[in-house]
């Protein structure tokens, strides 16, 4: 690489020599080094043989002053690798205006200025050193296009794998959500099984005795125990509908204020009959313990149903721990919660038992999932405690290791007094009150509302039937005492939508819903109405509408379900 040839060899020198043969002395001096020379008359014309193959300029200084714009302009548009040397011949020492001229001169960036008259060998040496820096520069540029094909190969690659990668996640997703539908549908034919299941034996009850009624004859007791039957079965396929409800979030809570400490503590010992002889139930109470906005019939059941599980797991004995604290989140304490911030109370029954496996922890508040035998536990008690804590407006999770297993639940924190106690109407004066109450009952279940009707009769009301909402509103309200209505109907509208007309034409006209689904119960909070569960005795329907009545006497602007 050392040898001037090999620079030289093939190399094109352009020339622009505008005067005389200097010209032609000059290509004649570099053509016997073996490269090509070029020449122009103009800076135009050499601005057209200029390319990325030209390896040096050779310009005297009378032409370079001619085209100084134009030769600046063609130097100037060069790649960023590319710095063609240019050397030129001056016109000798003695010129005037040397600092001029050498500004001129370095304008045009890697430049070799000889002085003339030269020698050809110093016009060969310049040559030579010009063609070496311009082969390196070539390298530079052959290096530059590598890397670039180099980043454009890179990028072509990042690109395939990161569409590959999203393949891949799109299959995962696809995966993923194949899984949850396959599970969502596993739960669903375990929940519409385990209805079936539970239903069936309550209907094959109900069935079995109103058929063996009529061959009661004059036998009482048979016939009481026959219709005891009926209403025990009735009884627990309301508590399975409610059980049912209490997961879905699709019953109507009270959201008063609630004494947990009171509560829970007056609770301690149906809690601890709810347990085995051999298991020792212990409650921690936070002693400034805050109040809570939720069901407190709810809240009895859940307890209830954790302290059977914690039973079930602890066959031969052992310890039951029922805690309460106050816990304000976001709080490092819970970090199952993520979502919920504010102010809470902290529930928690913790057993000593072996624990859950991972898989049983998983599924455990899905309702009808059991890991008991059949007929030993119908799957529904941990998913009323789910439920009963989500529509308060909290949260339930399960901590299990092999040391025991804890489930919680958080409450949102209610109000520091609780409302005074509700003053119940003696039978006697309760009988007075509804005698002759002229009540509009809304059924479009005709079975259902004959019932209905003939319980509100037997009260000693006076009752009005309408199919729907629709036919209610037809009626003239200022006949009524008040409204008794299903929620869920045909129509335009429902039992709530009526209810909310009503109250713009005569807000005072109490309204009693009932209703075994309602879809959304949160609808409920705005209205001043009361609400009962379907299945309802004449008992729960009488106090439902005492109650009603009580609450438009004082004038109340709140809601309470009954």
């Amino acid at each position: 690489m050392s040898n001037p040839t090999v620079y030289m060899e093939q190399a094109v020198i352009v020339v622009f020599a505008s005067f005389g043969r200097d010209a032609q002395t000059l290509a004649e001096i570099i053509e016997r080094t073996g490269a090509q020379a070029f020449v122009c008359r103009s800076g135009n014309e050499l601005c057209s043989l200029f390319d990325d193959s030209t390896a040096a300029i050779v310009v005297t200084e009378e032409s370079l002053r001619e085209a100084t714009d134009t030769i600046l302009s063609c130097l100037t548009a060069q790649p960023a690798w590319s710095d063609v040397p240019v050397i030129i011949l001056s016109g000798g020492h003695g010129r005037a205006g040397a600092p001029a001229r050498w500004r001129l001169f370095r304008q045009f960036g890697n430049v070799t200025v000889l002085d003339r008259p030269l020698s050809g060998d110093a016009l060969m040496i310049a040559l030579e050193a010009a063609c070496r820096a311009r082969a390196w520069q070539y390298v530079v540029r052959d290096q530059m296009h590598k890397l670039e094909a180099s980043n454009v190969d890179l990028e072509q690659k990042v690109r395939e794998r990161t569409h590959a990668l999203q393949l891949e996640t799109d299959e995962r997703k696809r995966i993923e959500g194949a899984l949850n539908e396959a599970r969502r549908l596993e739960a669903i034919g375990r929940l519409a099984g385990g209805i079936a299941h539970d239903f069936n034996n309550l209907l094959q009850v109900i069935s079995g005795a109103c058929e063996m009624l009529p061959h009661a004859g004059d036998n009482a007791d048979r016939g009481e125990r026959l219709i005891g039957t009926i209403l025990r079965a009735t009884e627990r396929g309301s508590k399975l509908t409610q059980q049912l409800l209490a997961f879905g979030r699709r019953q109507v809570l009270s959201d008063n204020a609630l004494d947990v400490a009171r509560h829970l503590t007056e609770m301690k010992d149906l809690l601890r009959q709810s347990l085995r002889e051999k298991n020792r139930l212990e409650l921690r109470l936070q002693s400034d313990l805050w109040h809570v906005r939720a069901d407190v019939t709810q809240l009895e059941v859940a307890m209830l149903n954790l302290m059977i599980n914690a039973k079930d797991v602890l066959p031969a004995g052992g310890n039951v721990t029922l805690a309460a604290q106050n816990a304000r989140l976001p709080t490092p304490d819970i970090p199952e919660i993520a979502d919920l911030s504010g102010d809470f109370v902290w529930i928690s029954v913790s057993d000593d038992g072996p624990g859950m496996p991972t898989e049983v922890a998983a599924q455990a508040f899905e309702p009808f999932f059991t890991t008991k035998r059949i007929g030993e536990g119908s799957g529904l008690g941990l998913s009323q405690v789910y439920g009963f804590a989500k529509q308060s407006g909290g949260a339930a999770w399960i901590r299990t290791s092999e040391h025991g297993t804890e489930v919680s639940i958080l409450l949102p924190r209610g109000a520091a007094e609780s409302p005074k106690a509700e003053q119940q109407d003696d039978a006697a004066d309760g009988a007075t009150r509804l005698r002759g109450l002229r009540i509009l009952c809304v059924e479009d279940d005709e079975a259902v509302g004959e019932i209905a009707q003939a319980m509100l009769n037997a009260f000693g009301c006076k009752v009005d039937r309408a199919i729907n909402a629709d036919a209610a509103l037809q009626a003239n309200l200022q006949d009524y005492d008040l409204v008794f209505s299903d929620v869920l109907m045909p129509g335009s509208m429902d039992g709530i939508d009526m209810s909310r007309k009503i109250a713009e034409r005569r807000p005072d006209l109490p309204i009693l819903l009932a209703s075994g689904y309602m879809v959304a119960p949160e609808r409920l909070r705005e209205l001043r109405v009361h609400a009962i569960a379907k299945p309802y005795t004449s008992d729960m329907l009488r106090t439902a509408l005492l109650h009603c009545l009580g609450e438009a006497d004082r004038g109340s602007t709140g809601r309470g379900p009954v």
